[in-house]
């Protein structure tokens, strides 16, 4: 009984607050926005092709002015590079805003008192944590893999070159999802553990970058939950690409994810049982 109350009290708050739309909004904005950017650039090129870039170029490295125009342009109506591009601003940050908007949930109820009264009323943290740690990760998952497959659908319509695989698009969303259902949840945990979701956001970000720049400096960018990123937004629409090569790496990547997600929760659970969350000040006993 306290679970479906908890699912409906957690949904009640999301859906009728601006945190479903804006993750909504922050997860699709990307999703079209760049495209539609860097269509726009690729139409203003066109138009301006007539004038001479040899002197700019020169001064650049790049060449003579034609060939330099000719490589840019050809980068600009490339499909796949642009999806690529696209899903590393959906990858980061759309991912930041989502952790804007869920810190109130994510511990920050916890520092206004919101807790008080549920708790009081016998609420269990097992019953407090599930509801969180279905719907907004799920959430999350599903918005990042239909703005996926709308971001590689509209590079597909706007860009004549290197078409999208409509496979390699489904492919590109499941990671896509996944990865974001797993900084969600890891956001999720920590913020809830330490109750200073601000601060959490912020070393999250940061942190996730940071582990991505010593894994790729160590050359370990396989078999684990970033790989799932790293393919998306470079290797896998990049001419060379065998999906046979890197499908352990797929599944390990994915596997391992879906592990440190359910581990994450257990820690948030073991944490919350073993601190008492402290929504008074404290006075003398006499």
């Amino acid at each position: 009984m306290q679970i479906r109350y908890g699912f409906k009290k957690e949904w009640l708050q999301f859906s009728r607050t601006f945190r479903l739309g804006g993750i909504l909004i922050a997860i699709f904005s990307f999703a079209l926005a760049d495209p539609l950017m860097y269509m726009a650039l690729n139409v203003m090129m066109n138009y301006m092709s007539n004038i001479d870039y040899s002197q700019m170029t020169a001064s650049l490295g790049m060449g003579t002015g034609a060939d330099a125009f000719e490589m840019v342009s050809g980068m600009i109506n490339d499909s796949g590079l642009i999806f690529s591009m696209t899903m590393t601003d959906l990858c980061a940050m759309s991912l930041l805003i989502i952790m804007l908007i869920l810190m109130s949930p994510a511990g920050g109820e916890q520092k206004k008192r919101a807790t008080i009264i549920p708790s009081c009323c016998g609420l269990k943290y097992f019953n407090y944590l599930v509801p969180k740690f279905v719907i907004y990760p799920l959430t999350v998952c599903g918005g990042t893999f239909l703005a996926t497959m709308t971001a590689g659908g509209l590079c597909n319509i706007l860009f004549q070159e290197n078409h999208v695989d409509f496979g390699m698009m489904l492919l590109a969303a499941f990671l896509c999802a996944v990865y974001a259902a797993f900084i969600t949840t890891v956001y999720l945990s920590i913020g809830l553990c330490t109750s200073k979701p601000g601060v959490v956001t912020v070393l999250v970000y940061l942190g996730t970058s940071l582990v991505e720049i010593i894994l790729t400096s160590l050359d370990l960018t396989k078999f684990h939950p970033f790989t799932l990123r790293a393919l998306v937004t470079t290797e896998m629409f990049m001419g060379d690409f065998e999906l046979s090569e890197n499908i352990a790496s797929i599944c390990v990547g994915t596997l391992l994810s879906i592990i440190v997600m359910v581990l994450m929760f257990f820690m948030a659970y073991a944490v919350l049982n073993a601190k008492k969350i402290n929504n008074q000040e404290d006075k003398p006993e006499f």
